[in-house]
């Protein structure tokens, strides 16, 4: 009995050298931890390279809107064919195209040719592409490891996603200095490679369907399959539903704290980065210890009080006036928010038939891309709203 209770205990401790010695779930991390680092490279080469050569912040958000509008409009589509597909050849195939697509840019630009229409083309081509490639992505992660190593694979993916959203910023900044804006593309064209090659290794074998579309009405039944899934799944719709809200809140945070570093905190451009890496910094903490703790914390409770504890130092952060107190509220924010969104994600590949797993994931991607022109709306009309009011009070105070 005794040797049964320690056998179940080892059972339960998942860490991380254990996930990271499969190979298949290792390929597929490092891929993508390269690959999303270039992709840091690229968002910050792609706004100064835009600035340059437009001078219109126009023109900006022109192309960052490029890069949302595949998931709005090809969204609930996509899954219906990351589900039919196989999942690892789909993101070799994705990442070979991104790479060319990629390679474009520096291309155009020696060549004379490179325009704002082109560029828009070309980010609009990559982001359709992410689609399939990140549902596939998620999808096939629960088919590399154990249900009870899903936690820590998960978490890794999170830790290694914000720690290359601290380096990968800075690290842009110097590359361009050093090499110019253009060439950073060619080290992502290699970074996307570099993934492909490492998806390659990958030695699961994928269940083949024979599944095979007869028209629009049949892709619409799958998409209807996918939805009836989460509409009788009590479970996934929250999960959905809360993942959604929580790219929403995120929007005020982003309009809001430029004004807050500039004119209450007095810490200006400066305060405004090290409160985003607070960010970061603070999420990646949180992902590497539910990694460490694995399914040994129930994951009802603990995306229950990750929210309402987000939730507290987000409020509290709201009415900080010190720059150091406000780094720690960020930064402890930070921490709570990464437990809803690592255990959202394991649930729901352990939920979901693998049949349908990518329609479900291409869903949130979806809903979270709706988020995003309608969160920093919300955050610009709330500041319209406070302003207002201040103006008022400091009017009547006269």
């Amino acid at each position: 009995m005794e040797e049964d209770n320690i056998i179940a205990e080892k059972k339960e401790k998942v860490g991380y050298v254990q996930v990271l010695r499969n190979h298949d779930f290792f390929a597929l991390w490092l891929g993508n931890l390269i690959s999303v680092l270039g992709n840091d490279f690229h968002f910050i080469a792609l706004l100064w390279l835009v600035n340059q050569l437009t001078k219109s912040t126009l023109s900006i958000g022109i192309v960052v809107t490029c890069t949302f509008l595949p998931h709005i409009f090809f969204g609930l589509f996509a899954g219906v064919f990351v589900d039919m597909w196989n999942r690892k050849i789909t993101m070799i195939i994705c990442d070979i195209i991104r790479a060319i697509l990629v390679l474009l840019i520096p291309i155009l630009y020696y060549s004379g040719l490179l325009q704002i229409w082109n560029i828009c083309v070309i980010v609009f081509l990559i982001s359709f592409l992410n689609i399939f490639h990140e549902s596939a992505n998620r999808s096939i992660i629960p088919n590399l490891v154990r249900p009870e190593e899903l936690v820590t694979a998960n978490s890794i993916s999170e830790v290694s996603f914000q720690l290359t959203n601290i380096i990968g910023s800075a690290l842009a900044g110097i590359l361009i200095s050093i090499i110019g804006s253009v060439n950073i593309f060619f080290i992502d064209s290699f970074t996307y490679l570099f993934s492909a090659l490492m998806i390659f290794t990958i030695r699961f074998i994928a269940i083949q369907r024979d599944i095979r579309l007869e028209g629009v009405k049949d892709i619409l039944a799958r998409v209807w399959e996918g939805l009836k899934v989460i509409k009788t799944n009590s479970i996934i719709l929250t999960l959905l539903i809360m993942m959604a809200i929580m790219n929403f809140a995120l929007g005020p945070f982003n309009v809001l704290t430029p004004k807050l570093s500039e004119e209450i905190l007095k810490a200006g451009p400066r305060g405004l980065g090290f409160i985003m890496a607070s960010l970061s910094v603070g999420m990646l903490i949180g992902a590497f210890l539910l990694g460490r703790l694995g399914k040994r914390v129930p994951a009802g409770k603990s995306i229950t009080l990750g929210i309402l504890i987000a939730g507290l130092f987000f409020s509290i952060f709201a009415l900080s006036k010190n720059i150091f107190n406000s780094l720690i509220l960020v930064a402890m924010f930070g921490f709570s928010f990464a437990a809803p969104k690592v255990y959202a994600i394991s649930v729901i590949q352990n939920s979901v038939p693998d049949s349908i797993r990518g329609r479900i994931f291409s869903i949130q991607m979806l809903l979270a891309s709706i988020m995003v022109p309608l969160s920093p709306l919300s955050g610009f009309l709330y500041t319209i709203s406070i302003y207002s009011i201040y103006n008022q009070e400091q009017s009547t105070s006269k």
